[in-house]
């Protein structure tokens, strides 16, 4: 499936150096309709992958999918970061047994902190989601699919998405939306999934994806 090698970083919120396991190459075999990767072997495996895509510190549970050492906080991000690290309900429940989703779970809450673009914490969402139907977790993965939604229409709202992002982040409000069973609501954002192609041209796989998809939503809305 594919390799996780473990690098030494150092975490720049508190300072603790860890060994972070880092995804190396892997192969995929497709994707599923809300575009998770699909990995050869075990489901386990696969959640442990896309789980290497972040780095999070094991003392106070800073996260992030960019390089630690490309991350330069100041003095009032690093005290908001674990005023509100210290008090996330998640985090506490879950330290001592942490599931894979939590890393993006705590990866959200510091891209919050740091104001980070709606549409990269809706990729975190989505993220965790797929992590949750590799290992099984249906509730939480629900939960992810619906945050995920909330942070693409923000996006879509207040963002200038430029090029092929537009109408893939719409795509996806309209197929996770499908996912979460409002499958009339899907229907709407798959159709202007559809005009937003217009303007920045067309793209046979999301074309193909958006016919089959809007087919299934009508039927599972009839």
């Amino acid at each position: 499936m594919g390799e996780i090698r473990r690098v030494y970083t150092r975490c720049p919120l508190c300072g603790q150096i860890f060994r972070a396991a880092h995804a190396g190459s892997y192969i995929t075999v497709g994707r599923d309709t809300d575009l998770c990767p699909r990995f050869p072997g075990r489901r386990f495996d696969a959640a442990r992958l896309i789980r290497s895509e972040i780095t999070m510190c094991p003392r106070c549970n800073f996260a992030s999918a960019e390089d630690f050492r490309e991350l330069d906080l100041s003095f009032d991000e690093r005290y908001d970061l674990e005023e509100r690290l210290r008090g996330d309900g998640l985090l506490r429940i879950f330290r001592a047994n942490q599931p894979p989703w939590l890393a993006f779970h705590a990866a959200e809450i510091c891209g919050q902190e740091r104001r980070l673009p709606a549409r990269e914490l809706g990729d975190l969402c989505l993220r965790a989601s797929w992590v949750c139907r590799k290992a099984g977790e249906r509730a939480f993965e629900s939960t992810f699919q619906l945050r995920a939604v909330r942070y693409f229409m923000r996006a879509l709202d207040n963002e200038e998405l430029e090029g092929r992002r537009l109408p893939v982040t719409t795509y996806l409000v309209g197929e996770l939306n499908r996912r979460l069973g409002h499958h009339r609501e899907a229907l709407n954002w798959y159709v202007n999934a559809e005009r937003t192609m217009q303007a920045v041209g067309r793209m046979a796989w999301l074309d193909r994806l958006i016919s089959r998809q809007s087919k299934l939503a009508r039927e599972q809305a009839a």
